[in-house]
């Protein structure tokens, strides 16, 4: 499962660097070369991302990195029908843990919920069965195990025989 979603973000990756590539910066002729483009750069060696800067176009868009990982895992999500994917996106010092599953016909992207603490142990001393079912009946360990949590002196030595 990790390797598709690894090869899916890398062929999005791919296709959205060629599309940056062959489509003209805002503001420039259709139709220029690359080395037209080398020439009319100033020459401090910044190209690249910030290069739109230099050519005078506007900044693209900046997206949400959490919303395209969300949106890379749902496109994956929804190939795959009955799949749920719990994941954390962490960007700088703050976590986002979301999940990616089938609601009804759609795959919805919903904040995941923290797990549950684990229960305090040892558990306390006045732990009471559920009524009408006492585990210590069907189980000799379990019936052991609690004469000798109410009499701990069960377990000291006698002395010799």
């Amino acid at each position: 499962m990790r390797g598709d979603l690894d090869e899916t973000l890398a062929r999005m990756a791919r296709r959205e660097e060629a599309l940056r590539r062959r489509a003209p910066m805002p503001g420039e002729p259709a139709g220029r070369d690359a080395a037209a483009e080398a020439a009319d750069e100033p020459g401090d060696g910044r190209a690249g991302h910030g290069a739109y800067r230099l050519r005078g176009g506007e900044a693209p868009v900046r997206r949400d990195p959490v919303e395209e990982v969300a949106e890379a895992v749902r496109r994956v999500v929804a190939e795959h029908p009955g799949l749920a994917v719990t994941l954390r996106v962490e960007l700088g010092e703050q976590a986002y843990p979301l999940r990616v599953s089938w609601s009804g016909p759609a795959v919805t992207v919903d904040p995941a919920t923290p797990p549950a603490p684990p229960p305090a142990w040892p558990m306390s001393v006045k732990t009471v069965p559920a009524p009408g079912h006492d585990p210590l009946e069907s189980d000799p360990a379990a019936r052991l195990a609690e004469m000798i949590r109410r009499d701990p002196s069960l377990l000291d030595d006698p002395g010799p025989r």
